[in-house]
């Protein structure tokens, strides 16, 4: 029976996933490790039922480890400048080979019907073509790139046309310039720019598990992205695919995921529930946050109780939350409140406090905190008061961070020390802005 009511749970809680992602567009980029990998055919199967759950799908493969192979076995080096392999003239006919062998080991699992499985006897359309227009790297730091390419234009009509016909696009890391040379490129930068040029909804990385994935947050914002690449200590490789999240969030890709394919069913986890498997690279926060309505009331209260039973906060009831709702700001995902923030004016004395921040625990390396801060301040500020003040117990070191300075003598207003309870500790701290 808790099987069975598990799924039936589960099934509940996929529902507003499968309805907000049908119809919408994702490019899936998945490394040659994964698709040489036990566990490639898992994916094929989750790549069948997102195509038959009406979701237009763009996949293009890696192919990095099959090069090295093929060049080491025909006694070529493996030469790269800024994490870029530079392909001459001598590697070029294998570099083109490796990438057609997976390419056509991918179409053929694409291609089997899924036996056996849930999706027996389901087909995809699988469709490829010179839809990369490429160009020369050229020289750069005096190393000439030779083969070695980026993109010129991406082939945007045709592709749109073929998934408008449910057709699933498979793209290789090659270009061709319209004088007939072949160029390698770069997969993770192939991948940004189709989905840049497609305005997908979704650009999502599938890989093989890395040595510093568990270090990565669930959710992370392009300024903390940017962060990471000022950091010595991040991989190169990881470096490229921040990058790349980074351009495609500016342009307008509402998000990108980075899955290893450890688990059966990653990308499911991923797309399908509320937690997620993966790290998603999203500013949707910051564009989402918006002031709380009387709706908001009882997902707030959900939000803050367990911190209100451990004394992080103070207790408010659902009257007093009704009566302040207008000085809260929330940050809301998927339907659940995550995050949110009072700034409580009392304009007798031009002062605001800054009470009830609270972030799901979920989402506490996301950055929310600092974001609604910033958003409170904000508030404060337009309603032309100068100075803030905050009573913390367990957070004061973070409001220091802040700007916020300890002021124990400071003397609170006659409305808020009604209902200060000074057995609590808190600490003041103040901001002038």
């Amino acid at each position: 029976m808790s099987n069975t009511q598990d799924y039936v749970q589960w099934f509940r809680g996929a529902a507003p996933y499968i309805k907000a992602h049908l119809k919408r567009t994702f490019v899936i980029m998945v490394s040659d490790e994964v698709i040489y990998s036990d566990r490639f055919i898992g994916l094929v199967h989750d790549i069948a039922l997102l195509n038959h759950l009406g979701i237009k799908l763009v996949i293009l493969h890696g192919s990095r480890h099959s090069i090295d192979a093929h060049l080491s076995k025909n006694g070529l080096e493996s030469r790269f400048h800024r994490n870029i392999r530079i392909t001459d003239s001598d590697s070029l006919p294998f570099v083109v080979q490796a990438i057609n062998e997976v390419k056509t080991y991918f179409e053929s699992h694409l291609s089997m019907g899924l036996p056996n499985t849930p999706m027996s006897g389901s087909e995809i359309s699988l469709v490829g073509g010179n839809f990369v227009i490429g160009m020369p790297l050229g020289v750069i730091d005096g190393v000439d790139m030779q083969h070695s390419g980026k993109v010129r234009a991406i082939r945007h009509e045709a592709i749109n046309e073929l998934l408008s016909l449910n057709h699933v696009v498979l793209l290789s890391n090659l270009g061709y310039s319209r004088t007939g040379e072949v160029f390698n490129l770069p997969t993770e930068e192939l991948a940004g720019e189709v989905a840049r040029t497609l305005q997908a909804d979704k650009l999502i990385f599938i890989q093989e598990r890395r040595a510093d994935a568990s270090s990565l947050a669930t959710t992370l914002s392009t300024s903390q992205c940017e962060a990471m690449l000022r950091e010595d200590t991040t991989p190169a490789d990881l470096k490229s695919l921040l990058q790349q999240a980074i351009h495609a969030i500016q342009a307008q890709v509402k998000r990108v995921h980075i899955i290893d394919q450890q688990v059966d069913g990653g990308l499911l986890l991923e797309l399908f529930t509320r937690d997620g498997y993966g790290t998603m690279v999203t500013n949707l926060f910051y564009e989402g946050c918006r002031a709380a309505t009387i709706d908001d009331v009882g997902g707030i209260l959900s939000l803050i109780e367990p911190l209100e039973a451990s004394g992080v906060l103070v207790v408010r009831s659902r009257e007093q939350l009704e009566l302040e709702i207008r000085y809260f700001h929330v940050i809301e995902k998927d339907g659940m409140i995550i995050a949110c923030i009072a700034s409580i004016p009392d304009s007798a004395e031009n002062l605001a406090e800054i009470a009830c921040l609270a972030v799901h625990e979920d989402y506490r390396r996301a950055g929310l905190g600092n974001q609604l801060l910033q958003v409170a301040e904000n508030q404060a500020s337009t309603r032309g008061i100068s100075e803030l003040y905050a009573l913390t117990t367990r957070s004061s070191h973070w409001f220091l961070e802040h700007g916020y300075r300890e002021s124990p003598d400071f003397a609170l207003p006659a409305t808020r020390r009604v209902n200060y309870n000074p057995k609590r500790g808190s600490k003041i701290l103040i901001k002038s802005i």
